[in-house]
């Protein structure tokens, strides 16, 4: 789950930073990698808002500046869930929030932020079943890819790196590792892990036997992992 974190008090911000790597600690095995940035403003970050599921927004006692940029971010259709940090004695009026918004007392405590992200991760989760995409954020950006299209995916633990491979020949190398590809595609049962360190999406495969899986563009794979022949 990819996390930013728009606060302009640099002591807070980097007090965010330190729970929120404590939290990837307590939390990736059950939800993912947390992958965090870090704004002083808006001002960069609205240039690269769509790429991220949270957003921790924290203005020193200034919460309407936080729900405004919430709002500059619906309206910009960024994916993402807003989070708006305020002092737990500050009031805060549902009325006036946009529809969807989360609140965080200050100063964080560690329980209500780690229940929140988990919160957020299962939301996150909902919207990807609800539609036929799988979205992969690799080097050259975020992509949104059937999850028809995607052949099979190397998983490289060791160096915490995938490496999707689709029909359309196309390849999208990004950050993660087994979990991750879990979460992804686990819920489709024609994605199956039959070699070490690679999942096959079941429907491309054109034979199979105990020494070998032949793909139906003509890629070959041996037992266990030992080589890959290309067409």
């Amino acid at each position: 789950m990819y996390i930013a974190i728009v606060a302009d008090n640099v002591a807070q911000r980097k007090q965010a930073e330190r729970l929120m790597a404590r939290a990837n600690t307590a939390l990736s095995p059950s939800i993912g990698t947390l992958y965090i940035s870090s704004f002083g403003d808006e001002t960069a970050f609205l240039h690269a808002c769509m790429k991220f599921d949270l957003f921790l927004l924290d203005f020193d006692g200034n919460t309407a500046h936080s729900l405004e940029i919430a709002k500059k971010l619906r309206e910009q259709g960024a994916p993402g869930i807003s989070v708006i940090c305020k002092n737990e004695d500050e009031p805060f009026s549902y009325e006036t929030a946009i529809q969807g918004v989360y609140t965080l007392d200050k100063p964080i405590l560690t329980a209500p932020l780690h229940k929140l992200i988990a919160d957020v991760a299962k939301e996150v989760e909902e919207k990807r079943k609800q539609v036929s995409l799988i979205e992969l954020r690799g080097e050259s950006g975020t992509h949104y890819v059937p999850k028809d299209d995607i052949m099979y995916v190397e998983i490289y633990d060791n160096d915490h790196r995938l490496v999707y491979h689709l029909a359309t020949d196309e390849t999208i190398e990004m950050m993660g590792n087994f979990n991750d590809v879990l979460r992804a595609l686990g819920h489709y049962p024609e994605f199956q892990l039959k070699l070490k360190h690679i999942c096959f999406n079941t429907d491309y495969i054109k034979e199979e036997d105990k020494k070998s899986i032949l793909l139906s563009n003509g890629e070959h794979f041996s037992y266990p992992l030992l080589h890959r022949f290309l067409k």
